[in-house]
């Protein structure tokens, strides 16, 4: 039992046929799999909740946030002026639920550990994926992992260092 969580595909998957319960029982694997990255980074996050809240959830609305200053330095480089600068903002926090502040740990848990699992999440899809494709699809899709997740991490750092500070400025 303990060596089929880790056996990723059997002894030769392109020699091997396998139908569609035997399909079925390797996704589940995999999910599963999948499931105790999530879980585990999940825990790792909601440990350290009170450092990811205080410098990665709330950063765009500290008054250092490193955006800040490079759109305005940005701003002043295309001679736009001021037009980029954003205003130092004033938040104050407060709930106004039973349970509100556990409830957000656990939904920035769960929502860090699956950022942070993505790659592994992707590779476990695609060690499911990989045996169904011939030669010469596999040969287009070289250091595939490496570039969905780069471009996964990319977009969720566009939307964390561009579109946050507008967002919290505009709200």
């Amino acid at each position: 039992m303990a060596t089929s969580i880790f056996n990723r595909g059997g002894s030769n998957p392109d020699t091997v046929e396998m139908s569609f319960i035997d399909h079925l029982e390797a996704l589940r694997w995999h999910i599963i799999r999948s499931v105790i990255a999530v879980l585990v980074l999940a825990g790792v996050v909601f440990v350290y909740r009170d450092w990811v809240f205080d410098n990665i959830i709330a950063g765009p609305i500290n008054p250092d946030f490193v955006s800040y200053s490079a759109l305005c330095r940005f701003s002043h480089f295309i001679h736009a002026g001021d037009a980029l600068c954003l205003k130092a903002l004033h938040v104050e926090m407060q709930t106004t639920t039973y349970g509100g502040q556990f409830l957000s740990s656990i939904s920035i848990a769960i929502m860090g550990g699956l950022m942070a699992a993505f790659p592994y999440i992707f590779w476990e899809f695609w060690l499911f994926i990989k045996p169904a494709l011939k030669p010469k699809e596999l040969r287009n899709t070289r250091f595939i992992i490496f570039w969905v997740s780069f471009f996964f991490f990319l977009g969720a750092a566009f939307g964390y260092f561009i579109l946050g500070p507008f967002t919290f400025n505009f709200l």
